[in-house]
């Protein structure tokens, strides 16, 4: 196990919104959060893939049209492609979750505010491999929305994406699948079952806190009314 923050190249500022503790905890709006912090100390990384180049990861980019991809997790790709970041702190019988934070008006199930993490994708040259990070934009890739890229699945057909937008470039969004609804629903409103979760993926990783013991205890402790102020577009 190798903690990122080892490498000072790979830690910038990233938002401190989130808990980082199990149990009912408050979760304030990250953007009106003006602390920064650099990557939690508490967090390694296991299982790491195969090493990989530049290169490579320019030949993924070239494959998908040519996308651009946040620096940090270029980063993460070269030094541990597809390791699993995990808390050393807290109850290790408890699985690490994310807030979700729902837009206002949300289609989706907005009575659910954690997200589950599974096994990150990584560069492995082998299609069959489900981490596959091409092969799993060729098979999913029409059903995410626009000017996206699925980094990680949450163990039910969810991803964990970055937004390519210019104007919120490397912001970390939870698409989920249960929420789909039709092909035309997607069509239509790209959006309609898309949360936010982090500024970037440092900021990603740093949100990560140990699943509670009474679940209606956290959802009750989260600020009432938190997610309606962030729209998707």
């Amino acid at each position: 196990m190798i903690a990122l923050d080892k490498d000072p190249t790979t830690a910038r500022p990233v938002d401190s919104g989130a808990a980082h503790t199990s149990g009912a905890s408050v979760v304030t709006d990250p953007r009106f959060q003006e602390n920064r912090t650099m990557l939690r100390k508490d967090i390694t990384f296991e299982h790491a893939g195969p090493a990989v180049t530049q290169g490579e990861i320019d030949a993924l980019k070239a494959a998908l049209g040519g996308i651009a991809l946040p620096t940090d997790y270029e980063r993460y790709l070269l030094r541990f492609n597809g390791a699993n970041p995990t808390l050393t702190s807290g109850d290790p019988d408890r699985p690490p979750i994310l807030r979700l934070w729902w837009p206002a008006g949300s289609a989706a199930d907005v009575s659910d505010h954690a997200g589950t993490l599974a096994s990150f994708y990584r560069i492995t040259g082998q299609p069959e491999t489900a981490s596959n990070l091409l092969q799993t934009h060729q098979d999913i890739g029409h059903l995410l929305p626009p000017q996206t890229f699925a980094f990680v699945g949450d163990g039910g057909g969810g991803r964990y994406v970055f937004d390519l937008r210019p104007d919120r470039f490397g912001e970390v969004l939870f698409w989920s699948y249960q929420a789909l609804g039709s092909e035309e629903d997607a069509a239509s409103d790209p959006y309609h079952n898309v949360a936010w979760v982090a500024s970037d993926f440092i900021d990603f990783i740093n949100r990560m806190e140990r699943s509670p013991t009474d679940w209606n205890a956290w959802e009750m402790a989260l600020p009432p009314d938190s997610d309606k102020d962030w729209h998707p577009r």
